[in-house]
Order: structure tokens, then C-alpha cells, then sequence
């Protein structure tokens, strides 16, 4: 009994489009070709949009989208002219390899069109992930100037279609997901990289997960430990999820060998994000690259507090007590433990994130199983080589704490999140130039105080001055809670309506 209306429809819909269907020979009726029909299919239902034939709309484009799965856009462009249909170009400034039909996604409300995804063509774009860039998209059939269009809407949340306005359909999820098979690599390759940083087969950098905006804020994400940006998948579902935050933020993701020490992950973040401003924004004039949020989970965070601190020679101090001139060595080490020691607050990033971010060191470092993940971190033969000939040369150009920290001589990633490590006990005191937040993990019940998500304790995590603190009941991947999640939209809502007040200490 169920399956008669939904029979009545179908009949329905083949009615209409014969109907006006016999009136188009623009659009080839007589052709017996697939596309052909559903084209003639959605062009009926479009005519009749404002007598509220939507559903038979959507099924027509879906028919459509079903077609050209696959297709190439010259493809799908000689298909188009035969049919005498246009097909409307993309606005995203990247070439478009295939388009992908999204056939899993659900339907909400008056919301109109078929779900699909843009495939471009990343190669000469060093930005973009290497293996291409997935866009979700909504096909549109319509008429324009009583001729037939073929378009695909990235940009838009509504659309006004024959006189009515309607909400687009549109699969963000299907994105993130498709691009997460895609990098199924880039994904596990998290521990390999940590274990053997010098050994990085994927290209290291600031990867942007949608096309350039320039008036789009920057969400910057920077992961932690034997991590990847595809951490923050879920995190980016949420935010995409709701239209305010998606339509005024893009993510950009860090991605990089988590092995090396703490304060060199954070020199490459700094070099690697002054680099990705000058590819988007060559001119230095877009809102972008001037209102940067940046979220750091776990290590991540502790390079992310150099981006919104100046150290003056607090790190400096912290390690040696003579001054850089005072060296002996490789000059080019030693510039580069300058610029790792040293940083300005780039001005760039308005705003900070930490998440279960270890400010004062993990005791994980200092127990048995750290000591045999910093053993097993191979670093760069030349970066130890070098860090151990400074040290070697300036005997006494340590401070005794320096000194009898590094006597191991190990100066892995795990070996430099110890509490008992001089600059990141440095780190930590460095004030902050901007509001700031914390998401922080509690794993079991109890006292907030005592508590720990399993890996960084809350006394490590907490850090006065923060404009706001929130314990979540969840382990140490605490951007993957619900609501770590809604605390991440809230305050990128605080950053929309200008809220840059700092919390009294």
C-alpha cells in the first residue's frame, strides 16, 4: 500500500516532462540518451518549481548527477552542447578534474539541487593537499534567459530558482570524508613520521582544505604528537555544519614530522605559515591573512603559543648563558637555534585555541614508556650531529639546568615535553598578546584539580589569564568531543562579533 504514492509521483513526473518535453526541441526530445531524459525530466519540473514540484526537481538533478559521476568537464561539455544545455563554469580558480556525484546524503526541508563533489586538480598549487582538493557542491538545473543551464553552487547557502528562493542541498561531510580516503597515507602517517622525522615522504607544510577566500577568517590547526591535520576532521565537520562559522571561517591544516624537538616543530610552523601568506596573498591586502585563529592541539599548542608571544631572550636564557656571539660552531646552526629561540608575535593571529595543550610538560615524557618512545625517535643525522657539535664546542656556554637535562643528549619531541625541560618551562611564562582559551580533557570523575585526560594533567593544561576554560569528560583527544566541538563554534562566534576583550587575571 505504501509503494502507490510514491508510483503517482513517478507517473506524475514522466507526464510532466512529456508534456513539456514535446515543446523543447532545444533539448532533443527525441534522443533515447539518459541525460537527454533527465535533463528534459528536471527541465519540466523546473517550469513548475513555484507550483511546488520539488521533490520531482531534485529527483530529475539527481538523475543528472548520476549521469555524469566521473565525468570529466570536457566530458561533460561535449554532452552539454549536443543537448544544446550550457554548462556554467566554475568560480574557484583551480582546474576541475572530475565531478563526483555524493549518493548517500540525506534530505532536509525545502532544500533543493543534487549533492556533489568538485575534484580539482592540485599539482601546481603547493597550498592544496598534493593529491587534489574535494569541494562540495550542489547541482542546479535552470533556465536563463529561456536558455537551459547546467551549475555547480560551492559558495552559497540559498538560491533563487524561477521566482522562488530555496535552501541548497549540499554534503559537507562528503568532503572531509572523500579527501580522508584520499589521504588514507597522509593519515597513518602520523607515528611513522614521528619515529623517523627525517624520513617524511609527505611534503611538510600549511595545507588549506578549501579553496582561498580572501574575506574568510583563518582557522589555523595546528596537531600534536604522532599526529596529522586529519585529526581535526570531526572538529571541521561541526564547524561546516553551522552556516554562521562556515560561512566567514576556512581551515587551514599544519602538517609535519612530530619527531623533532618542540621548539623546531615551532620555528616551521612560523617559517611555513609567513611562506603560505605570501602564495595566497602576494600583495599582503586580504582580510584573511589578517585575522587568524589558531587552534593547537596537545604539542601543537606549544608551537602555537609562539605565534601569539614574543619571547625576548627568556628561551635564550633558558638554555645558554652567553649570548649568541659568544658561540663557537657552524654559523648557520647557530642562526638556527636563534630563530627557534627567538619570535615575535605575528600579528596576523588574532585569537588562540589550546587544547589539552601540555604548557608545563607531560609526566608521560618522563615515564618508562616516554623513555622508550624518545629511544626509538630517530632524528635528522645531520640536525643531531649539529645540535650535538654546538653543545660539544660550548661546553660551558650552558645554563646548569640545561646542562643537566640534556646530559642524555637526546633532543627528540617526547625528550623536550618533560616538565622538566628549561624552555618549555620558559614557554609557559611568556605572556600572551591575545584572548585566549582552553579546552582541556578530563578522563575520569573527581577533582577538576587533580584530574588528567590520560596523558596531559589539568595543572599542565590550565593557564591563568585565559578568557575561558572549559573541561570537557574526555581523554586527550578532546577535539573530537561534542562538546570540545561547540566550545571551538561559541568562541569563533565571539571572534565574528569582535569580542577581543582579555580576561582579567
Amino acid at each position: 500500500m505504501r509503494t502507490r504514492p510514491i508510483r503517482l509521483a513517478r507517473t506524475s513526473a514522466h507526464l510532466l516532462a512529456l508534456v513539456f518535453f514535446a515543446g523543447c526541441a532545444s533539448l532533443r526530445s527525441t534522443s533515447s540518451n539518459r541525460l537527454d531524459q533527465h535533463i528534459a525530466e528536471a527541465d519540466a519540473a523546473y517550469r513548475q518549481l513555484d507550483g511546488g514540484h520539488l521533490s520531482m526537481y531534485n529527483d530529475a538533478v539527481a538523475s543528472i548527477a548520476k549521469d555524469i559521476d566521473g565525468d570529466t568537464p570536457n566530458e561533460l561539455r561535449t554532452q552539454l552542447d549536443s543537448l544544446h544545455v550550457k554548462l556554467d563554469p566554475s568560480k574557484i580558480d583551480l582546474p576541475l578534474a572530475r565531478y563526483h556525484v555524493v549518493s548517500r546524503s540525506r534530505r532536509t526541508g525545502e532544500s533543493i539541487g543534487a549533492p556533489m563533489l568538485l575534484d580539482y586538480d592540485t599539482s601546481s598549487a603547493r597550498f592544496y593537499p598534493p593529491d587534489g582538493l574535494l569541494c562540495s557542491a550542489t547541482a542546479l538545473y535552470r533556465r536563463e534567459n529561456g536558455e537551459p543551464h547546467l551549475s555547480f553552487v560551492t559558495a552559497k547557502a540559498t538560491i533563487e530558482l524561477n521566482g522562488s528562493r530555496f535552501a541548497l542541498r549540499r554534503d559537507d561531510d562528503a568532503a572531509l570524508d572523500a579527501m580522508s580516503r584520499r589521504g588514507r597515507s597522509v593519515v597513518h602517517s602520523g607515528f611513522r613520521n614521528m619515529l623517523r622525522p627525517g624520513s617524511m615522504q609527505e611534503r611538510s607544510g600549511i595545507f588549506l582544505t578549501e579553496p582561498y577566500d580572501p574575506n574568510k577568517a583563518v582557522v589555523l590547526m595546528v596537531p600534536g604528537l604522532q599526529s596529522t591535520p586529519f585529526a581535526f576532521v570531526d572538529l571541521m565537520k561541526a564547524m561546516r555544519r553551522d552556516a554562521e562559522v562556515s560561512a566567514h571561517f576556512q581551515v587551514w591544516g599544519f602538517l609535519y614530522a612530530t619527531g623533532t624537538p618542540v621548539l623546531f616543530n615551532a620555528l616551521r610552523l612560523r617559517q611555513e605559515l609567513e611562506k603560505t601568506i605570501h602564495d595566497v596573498d602576494p600583495r599582503d591586502r586580504d582580510f584573511a591573512t589578517r585575522h587568524i585563529v589558531v587552534i593547537g592541539h596537545s604539542m601543537g599548542g606549544l608551537s602555537a603559543h609562539t605565534l601569539v608571544s614574543s619571547s625576548g631572550e627568556e628561551l635564550w636564557k633558558s638554555l645558554f648563558a652567553v649570548p649568541p656571539p659568544r658561540l663557537h660552531g657552524d654559523k648557520q646552526v647557530i642562526r638556527e637555534l636563534v630563530d627557534g629561540l627567538h619570535f615575535r608575535r605575528n600579528l596576523r593571529v588574532v585569537r588562540a585555541i589550546f587544547a589539552a595543550t601540555p604548557h608545563r610538560g607531560s609526566d608521560l615524557a618522563e615515564s618508562w614508556i616516554g623513555h622508550v618512545a624518545a629511544s626509538l625517535i630517530r632524528l635528522p643525522t645531520s640536525l643531531r650531529t649539529d645540535i650535538v657539535g654546538i653543545v660539544a664546542t660550548n661546553p660551558d656556554a650552558a645554563t646548569p639546568s640545561a646542562k643537566a637535562f640534556h646530559r642524555e643528549m637526546n633532543f627528540s619531541s617526547v625528550r623536550t615535553l618533560s616538565p622538566r625541560d628549561p624552555a618549555l618551562n620558559a614557554l609557559v611564562d611568556l605572556p600572551i598578546g591575545v584572548p585566549f582559551h582552553s579546552i582541556i580533557g578530563q578522563q575520569h570523575g573527581g577533582a577538576i584539580e587533580t584530574s588528567s585526560d590520560g596523558v596531559v594533567r589539568y595543572a599542565s593544561s590550565h593557564l591563568d589569564g585565559a578568557n575561558s576554560e572549559l573541561v570537557v569528560r574526555s581523554g586527550h583527544g578532546v577535539c573530537e568531543n561534542a562538546d570540545a566541538q561547540r566550545e571551538v563554534i561559541r568562541i569563533l562566534r565571539l571572534e565574528l562579533r569582535g569580542e577581543r576583550v582579555f580576561a582579567r587575571k
